[in-house]
């Protein structure tokens, strides 16, 4: 006799339904793959959606024990994951104590952090949350760059469509790899692994208020490929050193350094993707002088070298 393993899909007022049908598609998918390729399959999936309406959460159809999976996925309309959710959150709890592994998708990662599911944790989700993220929970190690992140009993996953890679992932953990890269090959999507900071773009804050450090912003957005001291740029806030350190920081998120790195980085990623000028002419364009500087700095922020980039990339 198979052994049933339960998902339950949790949707909150709006939740990506493309990533709540996808869900389902691709864990009936693994059913359908088990069945090809076992005589006798020893588990399968089954998928029931839970819906937050009306201070109640229910589930849309008949649940036999509690789940063994459990997913919050991508938030793409309002706000709901910056809203206080007590009865999502009690759900997510009591689920977690009784063994259940609870996962989450893009803006799903904020209604675990509000549990306080990852406490102490390490987790993931979209890049361009990463701001709100860090101002909501900044107890919690969070890692942008990073697609999935893995626990015995938490997983988040990074972006809008990483519900795909979670999924595999979650249906890798039941079924023998070569399941995997059969459900892989019919669904033509990667099962290799991958990062968030492939993808992830430089996307500053500027609407902050602090008009001594917005004035140095400007004009770090306009002359990044000149070389730029802390003094020199302190000196165009009008104020010393240590202040304009601690107010920069305070208002981008980034040391003034990191900053300018940040910005060379877009403008060498634009012309990665846009040109076919040397990986050399790209480093000395963004002002670095020393190419390989360019080249361990470009893989530390991306994860790729810069001709893999363009590769995947480029034109």
């Amino acid at each position: 006799m198979s052994k049933t393993i339960l998902v339950a899909i949790l949707m909150v007022p709006g939740t990506a339904l493309s990533a709540v049908h996808g869900l389902i598609d691709l864990f009936m998918s693994a059913n359908r793959m088990l069945a090809q390729l076992q005589q006798a399959p020893d588990l399968q999936f089954k998928v029931v959606c839970w819906k937050l309406e009306q201070g109640q959460l229910l589930p849309l159809d008949e649940m036999e024990s509690s789940p063994s999976l459990v997913i919050v996925p991508p938030i793409l309309e309002g706000q709901a994951y910056l809203e206080p959710q007590p009865l999502v959150c009690s759900f997510l709890q009591d689920w977690h104590r009784q063994g259940a592994m609870i996962c989450s998708a893009c803006a799903g990662a904020f209604l675990l952090a509000q549990a306080g599911l990852l406490d102490g944790r390490k987790a993931t989700t979209h890049w361009q949350l990463e701001g709100v993220f860090r101002y909501h929970y900044p107890e919690i190690d969070l890692d942008t760059n990073a697609l999935l992140l893995s626990d015995s009993d938490l997983v988040t996953a990074g972006g809008v469509m990483a519900w795909i890679d979670l999924a595999l992932h979650l249906i890798g953990r039941y079924v023998p790899p070569s399941v995997v890269q059969a459900l892989g090959r019919f669904l033509v999507v990667d099962t290799g692994s991958r990062q968030q900071s492939y993808y992830r773009s430089f996307m500053p804050l500027m609407l902050h208020g602090d008009a001594s450090v917005l004035r140095v912003q400007h004009h770090l957005h306009k002359e990044y490929r000149h070389k730029q001291s802390t003094r020199e740029m302190a000196e165009l806030a009008g104020l010393t050193e240590r202040t304009f350190m601690r107010r920069f920081h305070r208002a981008t998120g980034f040391r003034p350094t990191e900053y300018l790195q940040q910005q060379r980085l877009l403008k060498a990623r634009e012309a990665l993707e846009n040109s076919r000028v040397t990986v050399e002419r790209v480093a000395w364009e963004v002002g670095y002088e020393d190419v390989s500087a360019f080249r361990k700095m470009f893989h530390k922020q991306t994860g790729l070298t810069p001709s893999q980039y363009r590769e995947r990339f480029g034109i």
